[in-house]
């Protein structure tokens, strides 16, 4: 993997993709004259090429109208670098079919490429995690800006823990980021102290 150029402009950034057809762009929004969404759309009009928005987390995104414009997914800048390159990752390898967002307007979810399948799909999914991931996830969806650190020290815990628990979070929910937890948890209910089913039957057909 590796950074094959950067753009301090939308033209730029136009005249770039066209000259080395990148396979994944990260996208940011900043005063220009041309619209960042329709740049979006003309970045994505080459399917090869993903685009992902890169965003601080308190920096105000249209990120429903990214998604819609073609982007693929929401990377927080404030991610820990490795989860960073699992979202390029990812993106990169998800089929060009089925990258594009179903849940409208819900950040980086769309990245992950989920399909609306079946209702105990999910929670079959869901029925994989831990009471203490549980209770990670509310003290995120609780205080969304919070560091690592003082979630840590909330739980009783190691940042290092938070870290290990967070990267089994995501890869049994199959998300990427934070973000993608905190819409995630919200849109299926994962805020209260319901205790975890013990089973769960799937049903694919």
């Amino acid at each position: 993997m590796e950074v094959c150029a950067q753009a301090t402009s939308y033209t730029r950034a136009l005249d770039l993709a066209d000259q080395l057809s990148p396979d994944v762009i990260f996208f940011s929004f900043f005063p220009d004259a041309l619209n960042p969404l329709k740049v979006i759309a003309g970045l994505t009009r080459n399917a090869e090429m993903k685009v992902l928005v890169l965003k601080g987390l308190y920096e105000a995104v249209p990120v429903a109208r990214a998604i819609e414009a073609g982007a693929r997914g929401i990377v927080l800048a404030e991610d820990p670098t490795e989860s960073i390159i699992q979202a390029v990752i990812k993106v990169h390898h998800r089929h060009n079919g089925l990258g594009r967002a179903w849940a409208s307007g819900l950040s980086g979810y769309a990245a992950t490429g989920h399909i609306p399948l079946k209702c105990n799909l999910e929670q079959a999914k869901q029925a994989q995690l831990t009471l203490r991931e549980r209770e990670l996830i509310r003290a995120i969806v609780g205080d969304p800006s919070a560091k690592y650190m003082s979630i840590a020290g909330r739980l009783g815990i190691s940042e290092h823990t938070v870290h290990n628990h967070l990267s089994n979070i995501y890869h049994k929910l199959n998300l990427i980021n934070r973000v993608d937890l905190l819409m995630y948890a919200l849109k299926h209910g994962l805020t209260n102290n319901d205790e975890p089913p013990e089973s769960v039957w799937v049903e694919l057909d």
